[in-house]
């Protein structure tokens, strides 16, 4: 027995389908007349008179300075290999939502209950034979569990959200097998 949900979903994609694939023809619209735009003559630009070179020389309270050339090397120079760097500690980014210590406690609470159940039925569900729908919601549910243990430490709310997802989807599966 297929739960509803899959179903539903289903028969949605399967109907919207068609309105993704087809587009409507364009209709060529005719161009409004161009109106003829009389000529303008413009003169043509008037050539650039340069300014006499003017010696300009130096104060006389500065001495010259002396500026000694760089010596030209006879034979071309690679670039040195740069000396390899010891990674820095990673610290985690907070990318989620500010959260208070409760907050906190709550979201992980709900996380490790939700993982829980997931990874019992998937326990379960282990060794059974399966239809190639039901095979694609166990990978997924543990695409969603293993995406959770990758947000845990950096946005406990993503990663609630992901195992929440995980167990919703072995439940459906759960209830159908039985």
């Amino acid at each position: 027995m297929i739960p509803v949900r899959i179903l539903v979903m289903t028969t949605i994609l399967i109907l919207s389908g068609g309105c993704l694939i087809q587009k409507k023809p364009k209709v060529a619209v005719p161009a409004p007349p161009v109106a003829s735009i009389p000529a303008v003559s413009i003169p043509p630009p008037e050539p650039l008179s340069s300014p006499e070179p003017q010696e300009i020389t130096p104060p006389a309270a500065t001495p010259p300075v002396a500026v000694k050339p760089t010596p030209v090397p006879s034979t071309p120079t690679r670039p040195r290999p740069t000396p390899p760097v010891a990674p820095a500690p990673q610290t985690p980014l907070a990318l989620g939502a500010i959260l208070t210590p409760d907050q906190r406690k709550q979201l992980d609470d709900s996380y490790q209950s939700d993982l829980r159940q997931a990874n019992s039925v998937l326990g379960r569900l282990n060794g059974r034979v399966l239809t190639p729908e039901q095979s694609d919601s166990v990978n997924r549910a543990r695409t969603f569990i293993r995406q959770a243990g990758q947000y845990h430490d950096r946005d406990l709310a993503t990663a609630a959200e992901l195992v929440r997802r995980a167990k919703v989807l072995t439940q459906d599966l759960a209830d159908a097998l039985k």
